[in-house]
């Protein structure tokens, strides 16, 4: 009784797993970037416009103003 597999992996089996799985990431990245209200600039976070790495990811909510009737 051995614990290695039966037969070797090809190198494009194993690289083929690993883009998919990187490809996968990255969409769920993309998906998840949240707002930075703050705007200190930190990573995968978009700012309070929806901007993100220079292009538009969510879009900009709109700021209600309140009307005031006299």
């Amino acid at each position: 009784m051995s614990f290695a597999p039966k037969k070797k992996t090809s190198k494009h089996r194993s690289r083929q797993r690993t883009t998919n799985w990187i490809k996968l990431s990255a969409k769920k990245l993309f998906n998840r970037v949240a707002l930075n209200a703050e705007g200190n600039g930190l990573s995968h976070f978009a700012d309070e416009n929806g901007m993100y790495k220079g292009r538009q990811v969510v879009a900009a909510k709109k700021s209600k103003q309140k009307v005031t009737r006299i």
